[in-house]
């Protein structure tokens, strides 16, 4: 049984950020549904509560909206399983060879960030953004990589990002099966989408597909897609999950184990990472059956500056797909002070191998200092940066580093956020 909580009045000020803790809010229970087999994305505000449930079945690729934005994610819920071509470059398009291309490097999109999708998980920071460098002179990003799709719906098809205008925020691309049949080429006007986070596109039908609620509509989604899962030999392997990211900027804390009336939402930072509420608060019984992992809660900050506390209360399976959770409003943040000193911190790419690139709010100024802490919270790397350093790619290959979970934490004047990463 669940206890209804209370909370005070209380105003204080940290790091010039304004917070309001609520008094006499109580828990509401929310109760949807993402249809059998998990079969629907739902998009939620936890204001409005269910925004949209959209069949995830519709579509392959989509692309990020903004104009100088070159991320392009895969429909990794149903499955999609993308690969960079090893054995050439653009100049191989009528000579695919994909023998053995299952023991191809899997790409999927990242969980720290929606602008690094599955085809950016090769990237080597500026210019090279994965399937395409950066043309300084005319802002074009021209396609130099192939890539293999393969989808439950299409079947395998070879695929190349022809190239981006970023001015006009136009795509151009290419895909045909294998052998070079059912060529289709492909002009996709993003600047027609851009209140949407992503315009969709099909293989299999060969069209657009305009499916998500408006961006600045929701917090979090309901969905299935690629993780990196612990497995049985001390790594982590590709898996397909059921769980929740949110929208970009929509930062959110998780605290294990603590109590039912524990209020201290603001006593660590709140991360942007978009997986921080994940999958992981339920467990499968050896019976087969779903628990919700105890004592588990989250604080979340939407887009108006409210803090919601939410947690898990059932989950049903993929049989109905049916689930609930708890939600309380349970404080406030000045939007305003808060960008200043708590704005989102990405780093990328996530898993990380050779580098690190740090993406912090525009107006930044001063000396800054990175940490990075192991899951011991040994500090492995401490280093002094200026804003012009954060700009450039942070190398930690030299660290001899092994495999696994780490916290990055930038400090700078007023400024303190916290990321969590895995290192290869």
């Amino acid at each position: 049984m669940k206890t209804k909580i209370k909370s005070i009045i209380v105003t204080f000020l940290i790091c010039s950020v304004s917070y309001s803790v609520l008094a006499d809010n109580d828990p509401e229970i929310d109760s949807l549904s993402m249809g059998s087999g998990y079969a629907n994305d739902i998009f939620y505000s936890f204001e409005t509560g269910e925004v949209a449930a959209i069949e995830r079945e519709n579509w392959e690729i989509a692309f990020f909206t903004s104009g100088f934005s070159v991320g392009i994610i895969t429909n990794g819920g149903i499955g999609i399983r993308l690969y960079n071509y090893p054995n050439g470059d653009t100049s191989n398009w009528n000579s695919i060879d994909t023998t053995g291309f299952l023991n191809w490097k899997l790409l999927f999109n990242s969980t720290a960030t929606w602008e690094e999708g599955a085809f950016n998980r090769n990237a080597l920071g500026h210019p090279d953004y994965g399937w395409g460098i950066y043309n300084m002179n005319n802002h074009h990003i021209v396609g130099d990589s192939l890539f293999i799709l393969d989808s439950p719906f299409s079947g395998l098809k070879k695929l190349w990002i022809v190239e981006k205008d970023a001015v006009q925020n136009i795509y151009r691309f290419r895909y045909a099966n294998l052998d070079g049949t059912d060529l289709q080429e492909v002009e996709l006007n993003i600047s027609e989408y851009t209140d949407k986070r992503f315009i969709y596109y099909s293989l299999d039908d060969n069209q657009v597909t305009d499916r998500e609620p408006d961006s600045d509509r929701w917090d979090i989604l309901f969905t299935k897609y690629w993780e990196l899962v612990p497995n049985n030999e001390g790594d982590f392997s590709p898996y397909i999950v059921t769980g929740v990211l949110s929208n970009v900027d929509i930062t959110s804390n998780e605290f294990y184990p603590v109590g039912p009336d524990f209020m201290d939402w603001d006593s660590k930072p709140m991360d942007s990472i978009i997986n921080n509420i994940g999958y992981d608060w339920k467990i499968l019984t050896p019976e087969f059956s779903w628990e919700i992992k105890d004592s588990n809660y989250y604080f979340i900050r939407n887009y108006a500056g409210s803090i919601y506390k939410m947690w898990f209360e059932w989950w049903g399976g993929s049989s109905t797909g049916d689930f609930s959770f708890y939600k309380q409003m349970v404080g406030t943040v000045s939007v305003n002070e808060f960008h200043t000193s708590q704005e989102s911190l990405l780093v990328f790419p996530n898993p990380a191998t050779n580098y690190l690139t740090i993406k912090t709010p525009e107006g930044l100024e001063g000396i800054f200092e990175i940490f990075l802490y192991d899951q011991n919270g040994r500090k492995v790397l401490s280093r002094v940066l200026s804003e012009n350093d954060l700009k450039n790619n942070i190398h930690i290959s030299n660290l001899n580093l092994p495999g696994g979970f780490y916290i990055v934490t930038l400090t700078g004047d007023n400024y303190t956020r916290s990321q969590s990463l895995i290192i290869r």
